[in-house]
Formats: structure tokens, C-alpha cells, sequence
């Protein structure tokens, strides 16, 4: 296993160095220049020349990789070029915001998924079972970005609420209101992973209740619930897991736009307005550390295969 490990986490590093190269060549190929659009339209040729200089826009890209990979490397992330703010100091004092809306949006995955899978399972053909199936589809069939905005203007319109917006509310001043603030954005973003989760789960659970090690521990009188929580959930749970590892990769991304919509300052919000203006330490900087949680997921999904069955070796 730890053979396993440490080759997983040199093809990572091999990864991530591509990566690094594609946002970096995709950022300066792509149409804009980042000092004009800092200066704004009113700038003469003169001021956008000597902006390009001060960002060292106009140094060989070799040198600019260097520089920017070094930085990283070294944990100095360097300044915005638009805002002129730390970077790291930015990422510090986002973080929290998205870290909190992707740990609900995965525990109302899973909570919702796994349970919606089981019970579909567990009465399968019945009117229940249809019912389940019926919302699986619908959940994932409504486009993320839709329902977001129905979420603000229907309560909105018709009893004149909406959520904190402007301002982040923390948990431990007022767990009220920041639930108020985040659930919205982590029911949405949590909706069509969890159809998923539910239709992969229903499906893995009916393969392994028809499995001959199931039957036995029937037959020798075992609990309807103890065959189903104890013996077959836990092997039914690899593809579920493999889809939910996957989806906590996916939310990195979706996030991008659920933060904007809700106006929540987290690190999505970060990323989509850096975009805008063509950020380019931000926006490589933001691209390679999220390749980075993605390499580690995935390695940490791996592991997880051979706890949940032993059957599983890696060499």
C-alpha cells in the first residue's frame, strides 16, 4: 500500500506540472490584456505599456513560470495584479466560507443520497420506490444555476424574504442566520449529486442483496436491518463512493457560480472575478491548488476502496 501511495502521489506531482503549464500558456493566449483592464478603457498606450512593465507582463514566459512556480513552492503567492491585495491573505480569509459551504453541501449529498438509495432498495417496485425514482430524475434534470435563482426570487417575491446577502454571518456569532445564509446555496449545490448518489446506490445495493453471502446470513436468522446495514451496505457503498469523490471535485467548480449568486465571499466568488479581469496570479494560483485537492481525493478514494473491502490490494 504504501508503494501504492508514494507512485499515486509522483503521477500527482507529474499532473499538476502539465497542469500548471495549460492554465498557465491558456491565461496569456486567451483575448484581453490584463493592464488595460485594470487601467480601464481611458488609458493611453503609454499607461498600458508601463503597467505591462510593473507586472512583468512583458518578460519572457519562461521567466514568468519560473517566478510563479517559485512563489508557490515557497508558499509566497505574490499580489492580485488587479486589486493589489495579498493573495494569500485573500485565499486565508475566504477559505473558511467555501470549506463550510462544501461540508454541507457533502453531508446533505450523502445524508440524502445514501438514504433516498436504500430506501429505494430496500421497497423496491413499490409506490414508494417509484416516488424516489420520480425525484432522482427531476434532481437531476433541473439545472443547478435555475433553481439557484428560484431559490432567491420565490421566497422573494411572495413572502418578501431573502437570505443575508453583503456580509457573512459566522456560525458561532449567529448559527441561525448563517444557516440562513448557506443552506440555501449547499441544498442546490447538493441536489443533483444526491440524485445520483441515490440512483448509483439503489442499483449497487439491489447487485449485492443478490449475492450468496447475503442469502447465508438470512438463512441463519440475522435481522432484515443487521443484513442490510452490517453485510450489504458496506460493500454496496464503492461505486457510491467512487461518484461522491468524484462530485466533491465537481463542487470545487460549481461553486464558482452558487458563491456569486449568493454573493457569498468564498473562494469560487475569488476565482470568478479574477477571471473577469484576467488575474493571472490568482486565477493559476486558484487552478493548481484546486488540481491539487483533486489529486489528493482521489488518492484518499483509493484507500478508502481497500478499508470498505479487503479483498482489495494494491502492490
Amino acid at each position: 500500500m504504501q508503494a501504492f501511495i508514494v507512485r499515486r502521489l509522483l503521477a500527482g506531482v507529474v499532473i499538476l506540472f502539465f497542469l500548471s503549464i495549460a492554465v498557465f500558456l491558456v491565461l496569456r493566449v486567451a483575448p484581453g490584456d490584463p493592464a488595460l483592464l485594470r487601467l480601464g478603457p481611458q488609458a493611453t498606450a503609454e499607461q498600458v505599456a508601463a503597467e505591462r512593465e510593473r507586472l512583468g507582463l512583458n518578460d519572457p514566459l519562461i521567466v514568468q513560470y519560473s517566478r510563479w512556480m517559485k512563489g508557490v513552492l515557497t508558499g509566497d503567492l505574490g499580489i492580485s495584479n488587479f486589486s493589489g491585495e495579498s493573495i494569500a491573505r485573500s485565499i486565508r480569509n475566504r477559505l473558511p466560507n467555501t470549506l463550510e459551504l462544501l461540508v454541507m453541501t457533502l453531508v446533505l449529498t450523502t445524508a440524502i443520497g445514501i438514504t433516498a438509495g436504500v430506501i429505494s432498495a430496500v421497497w423496491r417496485d413499490t409506490p414508494l420506490d417509484y416516488a424516489v425514482r420520480v425525484l432522482a430524475v427531476l434532481g437531476l434534470s433541473v439545472p443547478a444555476l435555475w433553481l439557484a435563482t428560484l431559490v432567491l426570487l420565490v421566497p422573494l417575491q411572495v413572502w418578501g424574504y431573502a437570505p443575508p446577502i453583503g456580509r457573512v454571518v459566522h456560525f458561532f456569532d449567529d448559527p441561525w442566520a448563517n444557516l440562513r445564509q448557506f443552506l440555501p446555496a449547499a441544498v442546490v449545490l447538493a441536489l443533483g449529486p444526491a440524485a445520483a448518489i441515490m440512483r448509483l446506490t439503489r442499483s449497487s445495493l439491489l447487485e449485492v442483496l443478490r449475492q450468496d453471502y447475503i442469502r447465508t446470513a438470512r438463512a441463519k436468522g440475522l435481522g432484515e436491518r443487521l443484513v442490510i446495514a452490517r453485510h450489504a451496505l458496506r460493500n454496496a457503498m464503492i461505486p457510491p463512493l467512487t461518484v461522491l469523490a468524484l462530485q466533491f471535485s465537481a463542487l470545487l467548480g460549481g461553486s464558482v457560480i452558487i458563491e456569486q449568486i449568493f454573493t457569498l465571499p468564498g473562494i469560487g466568488q475569488y476565482f470568478f472575478q479574477a477571471i473577469f479581469v484576467k488575474d493571472f496570479p490568482v486565477v493559476q494560483t486558484l487552478t493548481l491548488y484546486t488540481g491539487v485537492v483533486v489529486v489528493l481525493t482521489i488518492l484518499a478514494l483509493d484507500v478508502a476502496y481497500a478499508w470498505l473491502d479487503p479483498r482489495i490490494r494494491y502492490r
